[in-house]
């Protein structure tokens, strides 16, 4: 079930409010986690329903697993059962999203004819597996302590977090379901929960679904074998960018709302990253429970041993800076390319942001030593926003198409600078051409992006997301307004609430991290 989708906004989330509440203010909050998990299996089952097994199953299994690691934590057995588990979970993943793509690859190279049944991936698969994961070595690193079975569902499959994320952690998320505070401020939470929501919605079906209009038509045109010329590769390029953004950063700001809804508060998974000046800060606000998670349990247990070799060894500054930086982050971040999905055009991302990531890391090493008091001038400063926006651009072609030949054609298209002579018959003339054109979506999107504030912002006097404290001084946006309970707000909130729902009529369109 989408959450842009007419049945989920007026027949689904109304029910199971309803029912939350209902037991809540009977005082039957031993039923809460048991009817939390039956609506969330629900949610799921509409799109797959026999999946709903494997997600049950993979619950259980590493229910049971996180159970074996407390009881034996701090021993060789708990060592062994952890690693079990971790590599349990991998394989389940890997056999339904990467099967077929290596079959596949494999008789490319060896000429050979396997066949195996097409395997669908299950929805989610990628988020509450890496999800569990975390929670098992969480478990063994004595973070958290294991509870009743249907509190570590709610964990999993709570719907608002279920589909596309936030990744989050146990310890965050289910001492809010505990407290006397379960309950309280219903009025406050529904009003914040559902303004945060209709900016998501609005997000989505306003400004992401509008942008794909300009930007898939070229990539099919890229895919059917045409050449792409520079105005129509750089339309598709910038275009999809905003697609990509405003649908994740909608997906993002709708489960933020929907578990507030609930008296819950997610962790910020998106924080304007297409303000940052380098690409390490892109993907320090791009998906920042992914990066999170890789930096805590892939990056760090990667580099550790690394480091002490560079130590032992007595390597010097630049062989030890590509022994533990460089290559651990580039080949991270192939394999997160990959995470993303199976095929060469993902591994290519991956390849394209580990290389980013790396000269970046080599960038600051080699500029610390000649660092000013006063930082970066203006000047630099614009180069490296304009740098990373670039770089980013670039990454999203492949990102979006079909195969890498595809992404050829568009990338060769933004170097086609023989065509600037008849860009000038291409733009609009007038008013009324300009409305058929995406210069005003890329013009308004672009002002969003730049000037206004984020939604944390926003409801940043509501402690929208968990954690809030510690993030709420970053740099301010520069328009800055805070959404208050009044009068004028409400109808803001009622409009853009429209204008979402509104626009559901052109299609119930998947967002785009469903896929992963």
């Amino acid at each position: 079930m989408l959450f842009n989708s007419l049945e989920f906004i007026f027949l689904f989330l109304p029910l199971t409010l309803a029912g939350y509440y209902t037991l809540v203010r009977f005082g039957m909050r031993q039923w809460i986690f048991l009817f939390l998990v039956f609506a969330s299996l629900v949610f799921y089952s509409v799109w797959n329903p026999p999946y709903v097994f494997l997600l049950i199953g993979s619950m259980l299994a590493n229910y049971l697993i996180g159970l074996g690691i407390h009881r034996t934590v701090g021993t060789k057995t708990a060592t062994a059962i952890l690693s079990a588990g971790v590599a349990l979970n991998l394989a389940v993943l890997g056999w339904f999203k990467y099967a077929n793509f290596f079959l596949e690859n494999a008789n490319a190279i060896a000429g050979t004819d396997w066949t195996l049944q097409k395997i669908i991936l299950p929805l989610a698969i990628s988020f509450y597996t890496f999800q569990q994961i975390a929670y098992l070595v969480d478990v063994a690193r004595k973070d958290v302590q294991p509870g009743g079975l249907f509190r570590y569902a709610t964990f999993v499959i709570f719907f608002p977090q279920l589909i596309a994320g936030p990744i989050v952690h146990y310890r965050e998320m289910m001492p809010q379901f505990f407290g006397r505070n379960l309950g309280r401020f219903v009025g406050a939470n529904l009003t914040v929960g559902i303004a945060i929501f209709a900016v998501g919605l609005f997000k989505k079906t306003v400004i992401a679904d509008s942008a794909a209009l300009y930007a898939s038509p070229v990539f099919g045109l890229a895919h059917d074998g045409n050449a792409i010329g520079l105005y129509d590769a750089w339309k598709a390029a910038i275009c999809y960018t905003i697609q990509l953004y405003f649908d994740f950063s909608g997906y993002s700001d709708m489960a933020i709302g929907l578990a507030r809804m609930f008296g819950i508060k997610l962790p910020v998974n998106f924080n304007s990253p297409l303000r940052a000046m380098s690409i390490i800060e892109y993907w320090r606000r791009w998906h920042m429970t992914l990066q999170q998670f890789i930096v805590a349990y892939m990056y760090q247990p990667l580099v550790l041993p690394l480091a002490r070799v560079a130590a032992n060894t007595g390597l010097g500054k630049w062989a030890s800076f590509y022994l533990t930086v460089g290559v651990p982050t580039f080949v991270i971040f192939v394999v997160i390319g990959l995470w993303h999905g199976a095929a060469w055009t993902y591994v290519l991302f991956g390849t394209l942001h580990g290389f980013y990531l790396a000269t970046n890391e080599f960038w600051r090493l080699f500029m610390r030593r000649r660092k000013s008091k006063t930082g970066p001038s203006v000047q630099a400063r614009v180069g490296y926003h304009v740098l990373t926006l670039f770089c980013v651009l670039i990454a999203n072609v492949v990102f979006r198409a079909e195969t890498v030949s595809d992404a050829m054609r568009i990338w060769l298209g933004l170097f086609r600078f023989s065509d600037l002579p008849a860009i000038a018959t291409i733009l609009p003339t007038a008013w009324s051409d300009l409305i058929v054109q995406p210069m005003v979506l890329i013009l308004l999107s672009a002002g969003l992006i730049a000037l206004a504030p984020n939604t944390q912002q926003l409801f940043g006097r509501y402690h929208p997301v968990y954690g809030w404290a510690k993030m709420k001084n970053n740099v301010r946006p520069v328009i800055s307004v805070t959404w208050r309970p009044t009068l004028a707000w409400a109808v803001w909130t009622g409009v853009v609430l429209f204008l979402g729902v509104a626009f559901v009529s052109r299609g119930e369109s998947e967002f785009i991290y469903f896929n992963f």
